[in-house]
């Protein structure tokens, strides 16, 4: 960065900002940037970064220096003493934040139009937990032009109040395409999610953001990715509410699962439970509601499926089917396919085609990309141990899931 500086060319100082090691292995998007500067057009900046226009004016330099908060000792012009210096973003390379973090714990804001959006998004949300995500899919786009309109004319609190709302909707696409088996588009859409929470400033948001991202990757079989961005979400754990760290926790524990990490993952649900425990109930309702003992228990249980726990898994999944609560039916049917193939693990052939016939229903009602995806492990667990009939059929049932 200093070496982009004594060049004195605004251009190089935003190239160099947005490819910083520490936003990550991928260069800031131009929109994001464009977005922040606020007087921009992402083909503007284009052009200033590859010299094509320069930026000369005082007034425009100093619009770029506060908006990005750069370190006046390293410009080449003054800024103006009393300049109102705009919030700092949990993303920004040029200085440290030097408050605490704030929660977005709360569904209300300011604004009606902001609450408005999140009471739609709540509604969005009941009914993937009742028939899947197809039914809500083919909105997120809409929402989310829509949101990029409103930020266009949009400043100050209202502005911040929209950038969380457009991190929920994609934060919220971003799972919507991930139960549809649309990995790819998942991790994109969550990639817009922490853009909008990081400008926001919400570092406990960009931590849920990146639990989801891990959560994405563990789906996609990538485990090392799944561990490291895990990591990433609890780096500043110490300043997150309880929910968020368990949550966090829990994602953690998936991909040690994967990982083969059995004493590791056992320490991760540990940890996940005594947050769990810790939450205060209603204060996260909006995004950790869900994330209750009960929840660690099954999540746990998954856990056990993947390292080969069978009959740990068996006892937890039942447990945690006693106490279902009937909104979250396609969660419904995920839990029943893991507790199928815990069964079929086990060597319990009638018991997993039992649990596996319910669980199909389901997943023919919300095309569960996930549930079918623990379906489909079933048939080549049944068919070493034997069940080559039982293996042939319910593999059938599956694929016509598929097509």
């Amino acid at each position: 960065m200093r070496d982009a500086f004594a060049t004195r060319d605004m251009g190089a100082v935003l190239r160099a900002y947005r490819y910083h090691p520490a936003h990550g292995h991928r260069a800031l998007p131009q929109e994001t940037v464009s977005r922040w500067l606020g007087t921009v057009t992402q083909s503007q900046l284009s052009r200033i970064e590859s010299g094509r226009n320069k930026v000369d004016a005082l007034d425009k330099l100093v619009h770029f220096a506060q908006a990005l908060k750069m370190p006046p000792e390293l410009l080449w012009f003054s800024l103006p003493e009393t300049a109102d210096v705009p919030a700092q973003r949990s993303t920004d390379v040029f200085a440290l934040p030097d408050g605490p973090v704030v929660a977005a714990t709360s569904m209300h804001t300011d604004s009606a139009l902001a609450d408005m959006l999140l009471r739609t998004l709540d509604q969005y949300s009941s009914t993937d937990n009742l028939v899947g995500p197809q039914s809500v899919l083919d909105l997120m786009p809409l929402q989310l032009r829509y949101v990029e309109t409103l930020l266009a004319d949009a400043s100050g609190k209202d502005r911040q109040q929209l950038l969380y709302v457009g991190a929920r909707y994609a934060e919220f696409a971003g799972w919507a395409y991930q139960d549809t088996g649309q990995l790819d588009s998942a991790m994109q859409m969550s990639s817009v999610a922490l853009d909008y929470a990081q400008e926001a400033s919400d570092d406990t948001l960009a931590s849920y953001v990146l639990m989801r991202r891990s959560n994405i990757a563990t789906d996609a079989k990538r485990s090392d990715l799944a561990l490291r961005l895990a990591d990433s979400a609890l780096e500043q754990a110490s300043q997150l509410p309880p929910g968020y760290r368990a949550v966090a926790l829990r994602q953690r524990a998936h991909a040690l699962a994967q990982l083969g990490e059995a004493k590791l993952c056992a320490d991760a649900i540990d940890q996940a439970h005594v947050f769990a425990e810790r939450r205060v109930a209603d204060s996260e309702v909006d995004l950790t509601g869900y994330c209750t003992p009960e929840y660690i228990e099954m999540e746990a249980a998954h856990c056990w499926v993947e390292l080969g726990q069978a009959n740990e898994a068996i006892n937890t999944l039942q447990d945690s089917l006693v106490r279902w609560k009937p909104e979250f039916r396609r969660d419904l049917g995920l839990c029943l396919a893991r507790l199928a193939v815990a069964h079929a693990t086990d060597g319990q052939v009638d018991n997993a085609l039992i649990v596996a016939d319910r669980a199909l229903g389901i997943a023919r009602e919300t095309k569960s990309s996930r549930t079918e995806d623990q379906l489909a492990k079933i048939p080549g667990i049944l068919a070493a141990i034997g069940a080559d009939e039982q293996a042939r059929r319910l593999e059938r049932q599956v694929r016509s899931l598929r097509t």
